[in-house]
């Protein structure tokens, strides 16, 4: 990078690792090892998540620095930054070098399963079909590859905003442009909590539901984008979604393969000639979750019917935290290890996508979250037990309550 004048415009790099040490120094990580920004590291690239001149940097972080030393490290810090290629001239083209991509949203091994998975996309698919109409403006929120933007615009929408934080954006337009639509679909890169459309949206998609339905914050990126991006009648995809708990015995050799059980730690007594029995106690303070395979799960004993824990119209939905209990009543007797958790949701009236393990051909890319009970719980056919779902807006748990 040439030399820095106060008019030069940066903008930070599109992807970054950052990691804070035990110091309170802020690194980021680059292909060529560290560099440090220094503890106001964080507000430099935040500062720089548009591009913004040095000037006009310095003038904005000069009101934060706690003196002139600190205001020198400060400066030193966007040197460094821009030095290393972690702040860019806004003109440079974004080069990504030797990085490594780890199982984040642009990796490329999530969405070949989402591709992959012809039950989960051909459904997305299926229900724009049934519901964009010739006068829609559709907004894709986390495009992807832009399989979903092309699709609603196949289907007749007017224009299409495809939005997209990772670098995956990029490439989203020449998915669009390769498919001839790039006047009908525009794809915005960022956020789209943060960014602005230039009219509202008759219809949002968002394929954005995790493994636990709620954990890719499905609940507060669509309320933002009902206050913001959408017209109040607006249509959403998924509509509503249904959350469902199933009590679940899990098979032995699975479970001393996952926690510290009597059986296990009393096998490392023996070998190693320590009294190991204690750290059932630990196991037991835990409140620990896995996923598995739905066609693993399709084996389990489950002890009732499906158990609906939330029942979540996202059209009139107001806040992201709740708190639920819901009582049933054990069909089976046996040993509940632990709750799995599984859900459907309605993407139009003639298409719904449900991970329930019951089915004969669910869609494979997600898996099922098990929350295990921090002690087996004996359920008695005909008995009533609950269940408590929690939801904080980052994602959700299921209890058994004792």
């Amino acid at each position: 990078m040439a030399a820095l004048q106060p008019a030069t415009v940066l903008r930070r790099a599109a992807e970054l690792e950052v990691r804070i040490t035990a110091a309170g120094d802020v690194v980021v990580v680059t292909d060529r090892g560290f560099v440090s920004g220094g503890p106001h590291c964080l507000a430099i690239l935040e500062l720089f998540s548009e591009p913004t001149t040095l000037a006009d940097a310095l003038e904005t972080l000069g009101a934060r620095a706690g003196g002139g030393q600190d205001w020198i490290d400060m400066s030193a810090a966007i040197m460094r930054l821009a030095a290393a290629g972690v702040l860019r001239a806004g003109d440079e083209p974004e080069t990504e070098p030797g990085r490594v991509v780890g199982a984040t949203f642009d990796s490329p091994s999530s969405h070949v399963a989402m591709l992959e998975d012809r039950t989960r996309t051909s459904a997305f698919i299926a229900a724009l079909d049934e519901l964009v109409r010739p006068d829609d403006v559709v907004v894709d929120i986390g495009t992807g590859t832009g399989i979903l933007a092309v699709a609603a615009a196949r289907a007749g929408a007017r224009h299409v905003y495809a939005v997209e934080a990772t670098p995956l954006g990029r490439h989203a337009r020449e998915v669009v442009e390769a498919n001839g639509l790039g006047d009908r679909v525009t794809v915005v890169e960022g956020w789209s909590t943060r960014v602005t459309l230039p009219e509202r949206a008759t219809l949002a998609v968002a394929e954005i539901l995790g493994t636990e339905a709620l954990e890719e914050r499905a609940l507060p990126v669509l309320l933002d984008a009902r206050k913001r991006l959408l017209t109040p009648d607006a249509r959403l995809v998924p509509a509503t979604i249904r959350i469902f708990g199933l009590p679940v015995s899990i098979p032995a050799d699975r479970l001393e393969n996952l926690t510290f059980t009597p059986a296990n730690t009393a096998r490392w007594s023996a070998w190693y000639g320590l009294d190991l029995g204690h750290l059932t106690d630990y196991a037991a303070r835990l409140r620990q979750r896995l996923t598995v395979a739905i066609e693993e799960a399709r084996d389990w004993p489950s002890l009732s019917e499906p158990v609906l824990l939330a029942e979540l119209d996202l059209a009139a939905l107001e806040t992201p935290v709740f708190e639920l209990v819901v009582s049933a009543t054990a069909t089976s007797s046996g040993r509940a290890d632990g709750v799995a958790a599984f859900f459907e949701a309605d993407l139009s009236p003639g298409v719904t996508l449900s991970t329930n393990p019951a089915l004969a051909d669910p869609p494979r890319s997600w898996g099922l979250p098990v929350w295990l009970a921090p002690q087996s719980v004996e359920l008695r056919r005909g008995a009533e037990f609950s269940l408590e779902y929690v939801y904080t807006g980052a994602g959700g748990r299921v209890r058994l309550l004792p």
